[in-house]
């Protein structure tokens, strides 16, 4: 069947973005973007106060790139205090941005087995906010998969605001497929006991929700026990990601892609804000270019491991790569590290193979470091993303379309 679209149509995608007159058109919007991008501008500092964790999950990108002999560390408050001095530092030598809002994520690990520095940081941010030293504007965040928390935990992090993301996968068969205690324990009630604990707080709490295969192939299940039963206000999914431990199978993609485009329909009749899709709804809808997926790439983070180390990206925490400085060396400078200048321009802007795509403005590249784990470069394709984001494209625009229909 012949499908046509009246002019009116078609005069609306032009205007909206959608449609250009000439591929010399996409070109000279691609050099405009690509000239206001590419220069590094940290904004975000993560603290992993410990690379332990009281889980194994067999899909966990961080342990599974972990080297055999690994020794794990925990952060020490000297390491703590020079790690958020030495972000202090790197964002006020640029008095233009330092009021713009920064972010600070406490990360793992499992960052909860590290209270004790935990608290110490978020007493000492609070003095270093009143004394100017931190915009006012500096957001607190917690990555945790929420079984240690308790009711003292939660009263701490209501109290500095922090807002807590827990890992919740599911309903208890889905999650016990790829997370049990180190000891071999069942761990779901103590994960939504810690959930439970935080609504109950006053805390913000959202869910971080990996689409495991087993979330995919048991989707709806999945949505049951995020809409109704934990009645989340807001969360992000998250792409599994594929390393020798845990592979994927073929058309996981495809799948997952599905099942973030169909969740999204659901989530936008009841008021739930899901981060992975908005990213790319908001650059559509404001027909604006979305450079970069993660905030390393866009040289937009620094990471501080346990033992001081200073990397662009967490998922390099195993290896070290891209790790290039320490918190006691003061003139650490990412501006003009060349880590951070490398990973600045990691965006689909200038990659060669990005450059025909019709995703290029909505995609951001996807993990660079899934790219490093297929292609040995992180300038390689994130073929996750490249799936995801063209599926969402093409979604975006019909949805579109229906809406001038009616």
């Amino acid at each position: 069947m012949e499908l046509i679209i009246d002019q009116k149509v078609i005069d609306s995608l032009y205007e909206a973005k959608i449609f250009v007159q000439s591929p010399a058109d996409d070109d000279r919007v691609i050099d405009f973007f690509r000239s206001n991008f590419g220069r590094p501008e940290v904004s975000i500092v993560y603290f992993v106060l410990t690379d332990k964790c009281n889980f194994s999950c067999s899909y966990c990108f961080v342990r599974n790139s972990m080297p055999d002999g690994y020794q794990e560390r925990t952060m020490s408050m000297t390491t703590a205090d020079r790690g958020l001095d030495r972000f202090c530092e790197i964002i006020s030598r640029n008095q233009e941005t330092f009021s713009k809002e920064k972010t600070i994520i406490f990360y793992g690990g499992e960052p909860l087995m590290n209270t004790k520095v935990l608290s110490y940081l978020l007493d000492k941010i609070r003095a270093y906010k009143l004394a100017g030293k931190l915009p006012e504007k500096t957001s607190l965040s917690l990555v945790t998969n929420g079984s240690l928390i308790t009711e003292k935990i939660a009263k701490l992090l209501k109290e500095h605001a922090v807002s807590v993301g827990i890992s919740i996968d599911g309903d208890e068969a889905v999650t016990s497929a790829n997370r049990e205690g180190v000891k071999g324990n069942p761990i779901y009630s103590n994960v939504m006991r810690g959930f439970k604990i935080c609504t109950n707080a006053g805390v913000d709490v959202g869910v971080s929700c990996t689409l495991s295969v087993e979330s995919v192939k048991n989707f709806q299940k999945t949505m049951k026990t995020l809409v109704d039963d934990l009645r989340i206000a807001g969360m992000g999914f998250n792409l599994a990601m594929a390393t020798p431990g845990y592979p994927l199978p073929n058309g996981y993609a495809e799948e997952a892609s599905k099942c973030i485009i169909d969740a999204y329909k659901v989530f936008r009749e009841r008021g739930i804000y899901e981060d992975r899709i908005m990213r790319k709804v908001n650059a559509f809808v404001e027909a604006k270019v979305y450079p970069y997926d993660c905030g390393a790439a866009g040289g937009g983070q620094i990471v501080i491991a346990p033992d001081g180390q200073i990397g662009v990206c967490h998922g390099y925490l195993g290896e070290r790569k891209f790790f290039c400085s320490h918190v006691q060396e003061s003139s650490f400078d990412p501006e003009t590290d060349p880590v951070f200048l490398e990973w600045s321009r990691r965006s689909p802007l200038f990659m060669e193979e990005c450059q025909r795509c019709s995703a290029l403005g909505i995609c951001g590249g996807g993990c660079p470091l899934q790219a490093d784990i297929d292609t040995g470069s992180i300038w390689g394709l994130d073929s996750r993303f490249c799936v995801h984001s063209k599926k969402t494209l093409e979604w975006l625009i019909w949805d579109l379309y229906d809406q001038f229909r009616k």
